[in-house]
């Protein structure tokens, strides 16, 4: 698989910290295909990736959040295949590669686990650990499907299937609606991405608010697809 044809896809707020080191280590695997999806951000996280010849995608106005940046990025593809990848440093960028392979021979979508093989995330609080184990296990019963991580969208895939996964979600939502609609509808696996601990700055996610919105949606879309 060329590289070039590989479209790297990095929702960013404010991480100015943490993204030129993201960048040149993509870089440094042959990655140069880089389009910034950004929420606005106000510190030089743009002003930064622009340096680097990135390409950069800002959230329209009425359609903020994690989930619309993913979905308005993903509408604009300009490539054949695309990757998402954190902006804070803790993916992986060696894993593209093994993705890459997955999908060539044969996989739809490959989706980056943390906890394959019970491996453990260097990121990972009490709160966090029981609400990725608390979600997986739901999502697994409800759906009939196997994974190990629901909550980490480091995802590899095809232009020409995700468009056919109907994303709705706005919100950090997406992360499950999108394995979910992945695993029932295409063929997909996991495999093995060690999470490292960000660099700099705090998570976006608020633990409690993020948990119950990503609860009532998964129930919701159980309902729908059931």
């Amino acid at each position: 698989m060329i590289k070039s044809e590989i479209e790297i896809l990095i929702p960013t707020l404010n991480e100015e910290g943490n993204i030129e080191k993201v960048i040149k280590e993509l870089n440094n695997e042959g990655y140069y295909n880089i389009t910034l999806l950004d929420a606005n951000s106000t510190d030089q996280t743009v002003s930064i990736a622009k340096k680097y010849n990135c390409r950069i995608i800002i959230d329209e106005p009425n359609k903020k959040g994690f989930g619309n940046s993913i979905i308005n990025g993903l509408n604009k593809l300009n490539s054949k295949y695309f990757c998402i990848f954190d902006g804070d440093n803790s993916f992986n960028p060696k894993s593209i590669s093994e993705m890459s392979n997955e999908v060539y021979n044969g996989a739809e979508f490959v989706f980056g686990s943390r906890y394959l093989n019970n491996t453990k995330s260097e990121d990972d609080t009490l709160i966090t650990k029981f609400g990725n184990f608390f979600f997986t296990k739901l999502v697994n019963i409800l759906f009939n499907i196997n994974t190990s991580d629901v909550l980490f969208l480091y995802v590899f895939g095809k232009k020409e299937n995700v468009h056919k996964l109907n994303l709705k979600q706005g919100d950090f939502s997406i992360c499950t609606e999108f394995l979910i609609k992945s695993y029932k509808n295409f063929k997909s696996k996991e495999i093995l991405s060690k999470e490292r601990k960000r660099l700099y700055g705090k998570s976006k996610v608020n633990k409690i608010f993020d948990g119950v919105k990503i609860l009532f949606n998964v129930l919701v879309l159980y309902f729908k697809i059931k």
